[in-house]
Order: C-alpha cells, then structure tokens, then sequence
C-alpha cells in the first residue's frame, strides 16, 4: 500500500479532473505535504478522509493500493441484502479479498469503524461461531474466518490517520482464560480512531501487569474485554486494584464484551462498562476533554 500519492493520482483513482483535485487543494479541503522538490503528496490517512466526508466514489480503487476494493465492488451495501449476510458469506468461504473489499468499501463510504464491530463483523462473527452446534467443521470454519476478519481489521487500521504524538494513550487487553483475539483488536482500532495511541496487549494477558502499563505509559484508558466468563473473585480484585491504581491520574477502566455485567461498575468510581464499540467510542471521546 502506497502511504502518498499525487493529486493526479487521487484524481484518477475518485474519478474527477485534476483541475477539480487541485482546486480542494487550494481550498484547503485537502491537506498535502511537500517534496524536496515543492512537489505536492497527499497522504494515505488524508486521502482516505477527504474520501469519506466528501462522499465522493473511488473509481479505481487500484490507484490507492486498495485492489480489495475493487474486487467487491460487484457487493453493492445498498442492495436487500444485509451487509452481515455478505460478510458472514465471504468469512464461511474463506473468501480474505471479498470480506476484507467489503469492510474497506464500507469504511471509505462513510461507515464508522465502531459500526462495522457492532453492525456487520459482530453479526457474522456470531453466526460462524454457533457453526460447531451442526458439524464439527464448523470449529475450522470459525477458526480461518477469524483470522481472515483479523487480517481485515489490521487492514483497516493502515487507512487511520496516525495519532499525534501528544495523544492520550490507551492500554488493554483479554484476562488470563480469554483466548479470542479480535475483540481487543477491534476495541485497539475503535480507540485509535477516537484518537488514541492504542496499545492493544491481546488475549491471555494477567490483570496484574496491566499496573506496569499504567506505570509506564500514564494512560487516560484502560480497556479489559471478556468474552468467555463474568471475572471470578481473583480477577476482581485484580480489577479493583487497577481501578484504584488509575485514580489518581483521572484515567478510566473501561470494561467490555460479552460476558461483561453492570456489576463490574461497582469495583470503582472510575470503571465503565459499555455494551458495544460505539459506547466505548463515545465514552473515550467523552475522557479526552477530561482533565489529566
């Protein structure tokens, strides 16, 4: 994937004329950066961006270095069909091209990434994983979807605008006993698109260094999503010790997945359960502004 490109090659690939590109750029509605030689680029994150609000349609994906795109154009989102139900048929034929051009179309037409985790991805997830309930193919079903939803994401990630330097970070992760990797994913990417820099530690991770974390890196977040069990009695005051550690620098445990309860609220005055990745959007949206 290209990380810059031309205005005649973002031109090209949004089917307008230069002139049209070059005019945004004049405008300022379209941020470029300069060569040595006073050439202007225009970045990935900023094409992408400019994409998105303007609406405008990418006509040769190609041109972007997003030939996913191109291959599930055919999938008009607009037809009967749910968005779910395409991608759940691309994830159960191991179909990588067509589910990750469906999420990229989906994400430049406007679609939020925390839409995408709580619409389309969490629908079809959930389908491949009751597989196992008729044939026991369906565990090796469920197993290569989701590496080829994980592989998407990642891909989704790379279209981001970087966060600056100075933004607040975030931390989290799955406890000890949570094997599934794509729910921390998607709460990584979730954050890094309200502007975090997303440190995402994955599955299988014990409670307990998640203190170090917040040692090292002073995160305005800290996520924990569950996805097989409520926590036990250890998990829990692991959590009430981490919410008590997060305190005092004005920072939030924020508490997600499927097998979260509202109870968990009660381990602090600073834990947050949310119920899906547009909650958690808002709410670490909501913690920027928060004094730190």
């Amino acid at each position: 994937m290209k990380d810059v490109f031309t205005p005649k090659e973002l031109a090209a690939a949004i089917g307008v004329s230069e002139s049209s590109l070059r005019r945004w750029v004049d405008s300022g509605a379209i941020q470029t950066a300069r060569t040595v030689g006073g050439h202007r680029r225009i970045p990935l994150a900023e094409a992408v961006r400019f994409i998105r609000e303007s609406h405008a349609t990418v006509v040769r994906p190609e041109l972007l270095g997003l030939d996913e795109v191109q291959r599930s154009s055919r999938d008009d989102p607009q037809q009967n069909q749910q968005l779910a139900d395409r991608l759940y048929d691309a994830l159960a034929n191991g179909d990588a091209p067509r589910a990750r051009g469906l999420l990229l179309s989906l994400y430049l037409s406007g679609h939020s990434v925390a839409a995408l985790a709580d619409g389309p991805i969490r629908q079809a997830m959930h389908r491949l994983g009751e597989l196992w309930r008729h044939e026991q193919r369906g565990i090796l079903v469920e197993h290569r979807a989701t590496d080829i939803c994980i592989g998407a994401v990642h891909r989704l990630r790379e279209l981001l605008p970087a966060p600056p330097a100075d933004a607040p970070v975030a931390v989290g992760s799955a406890p000890e006993g949570d094997p599934y990797l794509l729910p921390t994913l998607l709460a990584a990417t979730v954050l890094h698109a309200a502007g975090y820099r997303a440190i995402n530690l994955g599955p299988q991770t014990p409670v307990h260094l998640l203190e170090l974390m917040v040692k090292e890196h002073d995160p305005r977040l800290v996520w924990l999503s569950l996805s097989v069990a409520e926590p036990d009695q250890h998990i829990r005051r692991e959590l009430r010790k981490l919410a008590q550690a997060l305190q005092p620098r004005n920072a939030s445990l924020v508490i997600g997945g499927r097998a979260a309860t509202a109870t968990l609220a009660q381990l602090g005055a600073n834990v947050q359960v949310v119920e899906s990745m547009t909650e958690l959007s808002a709410f670490a949206r909501g913690a920027q502004a928060a004094p730190h």
